[in-house]
């Protein structure tokens, strides 16, 4: 596989996303709800119970909400690409650019590959953009309140950096398929969000199993990078060039 080729695909479709407003506009309300507007949630909530609980039972409490605020970042990045990816190949008929694109010398894998890259690097980027203002703000609200800092720790980069990049890839594969089946916007988009049901389910698992046990978290993460690899050989082995060529009209 020809990992440049994947790419041309992913800046081309990385240039229509900056084009959309409804996908841009999206994108962009993410970091601000969860870097900025949660965060503050969290701390008035907490604030506002110092006066009533000892010094320990709110540090304790603290960790709770904190914990449960990251997973948001999980959640997120698995629900958003319902927006883009499925987009992904019912856009180009949309954009008459469909036929074009499938004549290109790229292989199945190749072109997959990057359309999934498209939706995978902003979904995760803005994750991280909002991640990047939400550790400080708690951790300052904590230092300045407790003298400690609870971010980041391993719980947080067991969610941050393998479950959410993991469940996001996910996500993706599976609005890719669902747009490479469907000829309708609309269709691909609510197949989509159904899509992202079971997902939910295995994202709150594997984050409820990161705080639980380690072992179990790893558990859980090996079997969503099975899962990926095995909805990327799906994609590929459902992926009908010809057919999309032939009856897309």
């Amino acid at each position: 596989m020809r990992f440049w080729k994947s790419w041309i695909v992913t800046k081309k479709d990385l240039s229509v996303i900056r084009k959309n407003k409804y996908v841009l506009y999206s994108l962009i309300a993410m970091p601000v709800v969860l870097g900025v507007i949660l965060p503050v949630i969290f701390i008035f909530s907490l604030s506002a119970g110092a006066d009533q609980l000892p010094k320990e039972e709110l540090i304790v409490a603290a960790r709770q909400v904190v914990d449960l605020g990251s997973m948001y970042f999980v959640l997120i990045p698995a629900i958003l690409p319902s927006i883009i990816a499925s987009y992904s190949f019912v856009g180009e008929k949309i954009e008459k650019s469909l036929e074009p694109l499938l004549a290109t010398p790229t292989t199945d894998g190749e072109l997959l590959l990057g359309k999934s890259l498209a939706a995978f690097v902003p979904c995760m980027a803005v994750t991280y953009l909002a991640m990047a203002i939400f550790v400080p703000l708690i951790d300052y609200w904590t230092y300045t309140s407790f003298g400690l800092l609870l971010l980041p720790n391993v719980y947080w980069a067991i969610l941050m950096f393998v479950i959410t990049p993991l469940a996001c890839v996910m996500s993706v594969l599976a609005n890719v398929i669902i747009s490479s089946r469907v000829s309708d916007i609309r269709a691909a988009q609510q197949l989509g969000g159904i899509v992202v049901l079971p997902l939910i389910f295995v994202v709150v698992f594997g984050s409820v199993a990161s705080s639980a046990s380690l072992m179990l978290a790893i558990a859980v993460s090996i079997a969503l990078a099975g899962a990926d690899i095995a909805l990327f050989y799906l994609s590929k082995a459902t992926f009908q060039r010809e057919e999309i060529l032939t009856k897309w009209k």
